[in-house]
């Protein structure tokens, strides 16, 4: 303690002999700059800035807020340098820009901003402006090595703190040590009720009684060093520490504000926590329960269990019981406000929800709540269970459960010892109440897969009458005769209770082979399915004449306040379709009555019949629905040449060949009429006239006559083969 009394004298009487010096050399500095000017006969880069004239009593070193003050005139572009001692040894500078004018005769003061906890001891140096380069006689000198920078040394030294927040006194190794912030700064310290002694980290605390639960400790400053007391300076403080004989410490993390079961972990060393149950525990105050002591390698850890807590820190003090009431460990640690619950509920393969489903299990996401910690959803009695696989958390209400309900989560800390690790150290609950109710999920109609068996099934009966089940998507061909034998099979005991209430709409449309509806045979049915023991069934009707078209398309109803998905599935609701061509026939053969509106007959003699009038038969194929097809064997019987024609006589042909007809309007119905193009051979009911009507005995006519020409046809009399 002497050695460091006469540290400062020595430092207090060189801080003027050094701002001395620090003028001196500037001065020199500069004279020295002008001479080398002279002697060269060159002029200096730039006039010599007046040196800066430090106030010594004017130096104020802040420590705790990194800053040094210097009061002076002249100030502006000062540069000051410090050196923090190593290993790594740093150092930095900064520069006056701009002094603040104070008082009068020109006086200055700047602040300069260094790294903050700088040592007491730390340098601080006046760094010179760079020296221009001189020239002589048109060469580059280099300039002189510069003079080593004078040294500052602060006349008056300001600290915050000279103690830690938590700083106790350990006495469990049997002799206590405190740490202090800035031991350089005090010069003694005494202590009531015990021993103290400074050292060069602290100080060191000695017979202290067994049954003390404080020291106080006084500090008292060294010369030119003061310690803030809010407007204040004093040289001297005072502070009670509490005594602690036992090493304890909070490692559940800060404990949470404001929640429910809040659980406080305290680890002790082995030597004094091996009575931890008979130990008298508090928190802040109040008496709490030991909830369990588990002995670890790292110590003995004792689950504390705590009211709900509201100040921003939480003290733990373990005590000997009564009589001796002597305090044992102390712990501190801040408090933390209880994090809101942020979960995201998920249906697998149908995306969020915002309820809780009571059919099936749901997919529950919280957020992060902070390093080294995270939630775990806990269950609610008659409201929902929890299920865990493979560290995925599923939730599922009770099935009778209803209303609402938010979810509760525990607290928990990754950095505990795993015995510790399925502690709730609180409870919170989510800030929402979710609905409980039954998640309707559409239910694929179809088969995915061989093995597995459609929920509704389309039948109808084939030629023999047997049950034929129609692919959905496909379109399938039956009988005529087997018209009225088509049904919908809904299997209500296929139906899986995860899937819930299914609002289906059936439609089912007959068309004519025209592709226009026949009317009276169209149907929309809405239907709600839940699971039942037996199929429900529905009969198909409608179906009028050959190759009607019976089409049955079954889909959801998409309810976005009642279905999974909401508007998402609007595009992926499943649904199913089926097409049914009711007539088999590949042929068909009918009459018509055509009228050709122009005939060529190709052999001599050769004309253009005006006027004919007729009755075909005609033999054509049909697709899969019932069109007829564009080319056809054409039979009949035609009266041709009716218009008067020059040269040929009216007459009846009896005709053979083939035809392409186009319908008239949609391809569709028998009936409807068609423009045609006809190539004929013809045998021709007539007299014989010469084929030179100027010479009568010259060579006839033939009978036979190939005809080829357009014609409309109307009406369509026949069958399907």
């Amino acid at each position: 303690m002497h050695r460091r009394r006469c540290r400062f004298q020595i430092f207090a009487a060189a801080t003027r002999a050094s701002v001395t010096a620090v003028v001196a050399v500037l001065a020199l500095a500069a004279l020295s700059r002008a001479a080398r000017a002279a002697d060269t006969g060159t002029a200096p880069i730039a006039g010599p800035r007046a040196p800066a004239d430090i106030d010594p009593a004017g130096i104020v070193f802040y420590p705790d807020e990194g800053r040094l003050e210097i009061k002076g005139t002249h100030l502006d572009g000062l540069r000051i340098g410090w050196t923090v001692p190593g290993p790594p040894a740093t150092s930095g500078d900064d520069v006056c820009r701009d002094p603040k004018p104070i008082g009068s005769g020109g006086a200055q003061q700047c602040v300069f901003a260094v790294p903050k906890n700088l040592p007491l001891g730390s340098l601080f140096r006046i760094l010179p402006e760079a020296p221009a380069e001189i020239t002589v006689s048109g060469a580059a000198k280099a300039p002189p090595p510069p003079l080593p920078p004078p040294t500052l040394k602060p006349s008056r030294i300001v600290v915050d703190h000279l103690l830690p927040a938590t700083a106790t006194v350990d006495l469990a190794a049997g002799v206590g040590h405190v740490a202090l912030l800035h031991p350089e700064a005090v010069a003694s310290v005494d202590c009531a009720a015990a021993r103290c002694e400074l050292l060069d980290t602290g100080v060191e605390v000695r017979g202290v009684a067994a049954a003390a639960a404080n020291v106080t400790l006084r500090l008292r400053l060294a010369p030119h060093i003061s310690i803030r007391k809010g407007e204040t300076l004093d040289t001297t403080q005072s502070a009670t520490l509490a005594v602690l004989h036992c090493t304890a410490a909070i490692v559940s993390g800060e404990p949470l504000r404001h929640a429910d079961g809040t659980r406080v972990i305290v680890r002790l060393d082995e030597r004094c926590g091996g009575d931890a149950r008979n130990l008298r525990w508090t928190v802040n105050g109040e008496s709490v329960e030991v909830q369990r002591v588990e002995h670890v390698r790292e110590g003995i850890y004792v689950q504390l269990g705590t009211s709900e807590l509201e100040s921003a820190q939480a003290t733990v003090v373990a005590t000997r019981p009564e009589p001796d009431g002597s305090v044992i460990a102390v712990a501190r640690s801040a408090t933390r406000s209880a994090p809101q619950p942020r979960v995201t509920l998920e249906l697998e393969g149908f995306g969020r929800i915002d309820f809780i489903p009571t059919n099936r299990d749901a997919l529950v996401q919280p957020a992060p709540c902070g390093v080294h910690s995270h939630l775990v959803l806990l269950p609610i009695e008659s409201a929902y269970q929890v299920t865990v696989v493979k560290g995925v958390t599923h939730v599922r209400g009770e099935p009778q459960g209803s209303g609402f309900v938010a979810l509760r989560f525990g607290y928990r800390v990754d950095t505990l010892p795993d015995v510790f690790a399925t502690t709730d150290l609180a409870v919170v609950d989510e800030p929402l109440q979710r609905p409980l109710r039954e998640a309707s999920v559409p239910a694929p109609f179809s088969a995915s897969s061989l093995s597995q068996t459609p929920l509704i099934d389309l039948i109808c009966a084939d030629g023999q009458g047997r049950p034929v089940h129609i692919a959905p998507g496909v379109q399938a061909s039956i009988p005529f005769s087997q018209r009225d034998s088509c049904h919908l099979v809904i299997h209500r005991e296929r139906l899986r209770v995860e899937d819930g209430t299914q609002d289906i709409s059936v439609e089912v449309n007959v068309t004519k082979v025209d592709d226009n509806p026949r009317a009276g045979a169209q149907l929309i049915e809405r239907m709600v399915l839940r699971p039942g023991a037996e199929p429900r069934v529905f009969w198909l009707r409608g179906v009028k004449a050959q190759f009607d078209r019976l089409t049955v398309r079954v889909s959801h109803i998409v309810d976005e306040a009642h279905d999974v998905g909401g508007s998402d599935l609007h595009v992926s609701v499943p649904s199913v379709q089926w097409a049914v061509v009711v007539g088999e026939g590949r042929l068909r053969f009918y009459a018509t009555a055509a009228i050709p509106t122009g005939l060529f007959r190709m052999t001599e003699p050769t004309d253009v019949l005006t006027l004919n009038f007729g009755v075909l038969s005609r033999l054509t194929w049909l697709d899969r629905e019932g069109h007829e097809g564009l080319l056809g064997l054409e039979f009949g019987a035609m009266g041709i040449g009716l218009a008067a024609t020059p040269g040929f006589p009216r007459t009846l042909a009896v005709l053979a060949g083939v035809g392409v007809g186009v319908p008239i309007g949609n391809r569709g119905e028998p009936s409807q009429a068609s423009v045609n193009l006809h190539a004929w051979a013809a045998y021709e009911l007539r007299h014989d006239f010469p084929l030179d009507p100027t010479n009568p005995d010259g060579p006839q006519a033939s009978h036979w006559s190939f005809l080829f020409g357009p014609s409309i046809t109307f009406g369509n009399v026949g069958t399907n083969l």
